[in-house]
Order: C-alpha cells, then sequence, then structure tokens
C-alpha cells in the first residue's frame, strides 16, 4: 500500500539537516530523526487518483517555482501573474489536503443537522478537487459565489482568505531561528482586531463613500493572515488586505483598536516594514509582474510564528535542527504550551 504525504516531501527537504528531519510526535511525546519519506505521511491516505491529480495539477508545477525562483532568491523576489496563480493554488492546497478527523461533528455543531453540517463543511475529497481543477482566476472565484449550489462554506472562507490576501514573504537566516513545520502545513491568525477591522473598514467606506473601501470590506474574514513554512528560514504570510490600509503610504488613517498600541501588537510579529504588499508592474500586452520584498524576521517574530505553528499542529511538528528552534521550545515551556520540554534537553 502506498504512503501518501499530507506534506510533500519537496517542501519537508528544505526542512532537513543532512538528508534528515527532526520529527516531533506529540502524541507519543518523542523526538527521533527520520528521512522524509516516513514523516507525515499515512497509507492511502489519499484515493490513488487524487495523489495522482495532485501531483500533476499543482505539486510539479509549484516545486519547480520554489526550488527556480523563490528559494534562488535573496532581497526581491519578481513573480509573473501565472506564478502568483500557481502559488496561491498551491497555498489552497495545503489549506484542504489534510483532513482533520472530528469524531462528533453533532456536538461541535450543535445548531446543525447532519446535512447542513455536509453543506457547511463539505466533502474533503470533493474540496480538494474542485481547487485542483481549476486552471484560471476565474474557475476559483465561481466558488465564492454564494448562489453556487456546489459551494460549501469551508470552501468559500478559504478561497476568500487566500485569493483575497496579499501575499508576503519573510526570511530567518538573519536571527538564528528556524522555521518549524507542522503537520496541517501552515497556521492562521485572528487576533484582537479580528472583527474590529471589517467594522472600521465598513465604517470608513460608509464615511467615505470610497468604492475600494467597500470592495475590501466584501474581501475580509476573520484571518488575519496565514503562515505557510516553504523551508527553515523562509515562509509566506498572506495578510489580509484590510492591512494594506495601515501601511504608511495609505490614505486612509486606520486607528488600532484600544488594546493594540501598535500594529506588531495586533498581530503578534512585525511591523508594517515587514507587511507591505508586493509593488505591482503592469507591463502593456506583456502581462503583469509582482516583486514582493523578502522580509527579515527577528527572534521574537519567529518565536511568535513558531509558536503559532506549534499550536496549530495535530499530531507532529517537525525542523531541521531543534538547537535552532531554542527559543520557540523554551517560549512554549514557560506558557505552558509544551508540557514535555525535558524531552528536547539532549538537543539544546
Amino acid at each position: 500500500m502506498a504512503r501518501s504525504h499530507y506534506i510533500p516531501q519537496f517542501i519537508l527537504r528544505h526542512f532537513c539537516e543532512n538528508s534528515l528531519i527532526t520529527y516531533c510526535d506529540l502524541e507519543k511525546q518523542k523526538v527521533e530523526m527520520r528521512n522524509t519519506k516516513s514523516v507525515f505521511s499515512e497509507k492511502e491516505y489519499y484515493p490513488e487518483e487524487l495523489e495522482r491529480n495532485l501531483c500533476e495539477k499543482i505539486e510539479a508545477q509549484f516545486a519547480s517555482l520554489l526550488n527556480n525562483k523563490i528559494l534562488t532568491s535573496r532581497f526581491d523576489l519578481t513573480l509573473s501573474a501565472d506564478d502568483i496563480l500557481i502559488l496561491k493554488k498551491y497555498l489552497l492546497v495545503t489549506v484542504f489536503r489534510y483532513k482533520n478527523i472530528e469524531t462528533n461533528e453533532q456536538e461541535l455543531y450543535p445548531q446543525l443537522s447532519k446535512e447542513e453540517i455536509g453543506k457547511f463543511k463539505g466533502d474533503f475529497y470533493e474540496n480538494l478537487n474542485k481547487i485542483l481543477d481549476c486552471k484560471t482566476k476565474e474557475d476559483m472565484f465561481k466558488y465564492i459565489e454564494l448562489e453556487n449550489e456546489s459551494t460549501n462554506m469551508t470552501l468559500i472562507a478559504y478561497l476568500r482568505d487566500i485569493l483575497f490576501s496579499y501575499t508576503v514573504f519573510v526570511s530567518s537566516k538573519h536571527c538564528g531561528e528556524d522555521f518549524l513545520i507542522p503537520d496541517k502545513g501552515y497556521a492562521s491568525y485572528e487576533g484582537i482586531g479580528r472583527i474590529k477591522k471589517f467594522n472600521a473598514t465598513l465604517d470608513l467606506a460608509q464615511k467615505t463613500d470610497d468604492p475600494l473601501l467597500y470592495q475590501i470590506a466584501s474581501m475580509l474574514t476573520p484571518h488575519d493572515y496565514s503562515v505557510f513554512p516553504l523551508s527553515s528560514t523562509m515562509a509566506i504570510i498572506t495578510m489580509s488586505p484590510f492591512y494594506k490600509l495601515c501601511l504608511e503610504n495609505s490614505p486612509y488613517k486606520i486607528k488600532y483598536p484600544e488594546e493594540a498600541s501598535s500594529l506588531s501588537k495586533m498581530l503578534g510579529f512585525g511591523s508594517k516594514e515587514k507587511i507591505k504588499p508586493p509593488k505591482v508592474f503592469n507591463h502593456t500586452g506583456k502581462g503583469t509582474d509582482y516583486v514582493c520584498t523578502i522580509s527579515s524576521l527577528n527572534t521574537e517574530d519567529m518565536v511568535f510564528l513558531n509558536s503559532l505553528l506549534v499550536t496549530n499542529a495535530n499530531k507532529y511538528f517537525a525542523c531541521a535542527d531543534v538547537k535552532r528552534i531554542k527559543e520557540t521550545i523554551k517560549a512554549l515551556h514557560e506558557s505552558n504550551e509544551l508540557s514535555w520540554h525535558k524531552l528536547f534537553d539532549e538537543f539544546i
């Protein structure tokens, strides 16, 4: 029986040290060095056809983009419109490819019938195949339409999150703390501004009658951003379009909630410099380029994002070298999020 990887091996290889990855089992409280074939995988996790579609319809394209362009860039990264489509499709597949096992969905959603739960969540395999079959942005946008009977609310929410977000590339090369990767492949963050950002945008739209603000308000979800590790030193952060309104060059004067005195407190990491959207260059008749600055994170930023990733893990997380997530482990232990700190003593 074939093993299916819910984190693809072309990603895992970038979290290896001497061809091995440090694999952390949360249930068994075990840490060991493994090869990438044996981690983040399960026998017959996907049907054979879906396994083949994952490879042919997105993984091959994104692996080429990752290895030949993204990970070879140091300061700025130029992506074409086609590159952005491949990237966003890959991120959407990442969101949907891990199957959350919920033992009693009726208890989790007591207000919904079994049929309503199905409509709300959609089928695991169908959601994945819908994304994989999309060849254009327009193909994806059709699933955001509420009147589309084949669309479920989970699909709508994550499509909005990824398609309407802007992409930020971040690097940990200069701070000494690596990224780790959880079994779900990513983590989302909802901070103190998750609802207030919608209200603030809509209020400002009504005051100014600015159509752009109405458009941005229609794109917002409770998520502030999601972080997707690509290697031990690089990740993608998909930012809510709301945060474009908070940047220095924005004509809008968005005030932070009273609980947050700065953007970094609102987001848990970073600064206005680190969450700038790509610069867009439209070339007449020759397409569009997106120039992304690769922002350097400090240790405090890394600890916050890694802690978010670990707490989003279901059973496993992995890294290249435990010594390079030392501050993350320390912070998790001090916050009581990690009760098995001693397992790492031999590595630290």
